[in-house]
């Protein structure tokens, strides 16, 4: 199977598997609904499950402050909010935020 053969089948199983959890119906009624056997449905919902819950590789940025404020930072990631106070520990912060990308 080509790569963009490979591709097109992952976006209909992606469009499926939203249908699927957009129609509230079992999976067995759902898949008899679409003509579809139940193993392909909990294969691809597995996959695309087991991918979501990789570790995703972020990129650093340095940030510069133009000057310094007592009051720290805001740091948003997904619906989480994080306060940094001056004075906080590095490796706290990185193992907050890798825990975090790992949930959200």
């Amino acid at each position: 199977m080509t790569k963009k053969a490979r591709q097109e089948l992952r976006e209909l199983w992606a469009e499926r598997i939203e249908d699927f959890r957009a129609s509230g119906l079992s999976q067995r009624a759902w898949c008899r609904e679409h003509g579809l056997r139940p193993n392909q449905l909990w294969y691809w919902l597995r996959k695309f499950e087991t991918e979501t819950n990789q570790p995703q590789n972020g990129i650093w940025i340095q940030l510069d402050s133009l000057a310094p404020t007592g009051s720290g930072v805001v740091l948003r990631i997904g619906n989480v909010t994080v306060e940094i106070q001056r004075g906080f520990d590095p490796q706290v912060l990185t193992e907050v935020i890798r825990s975090l990308l790992n949930v959200c």
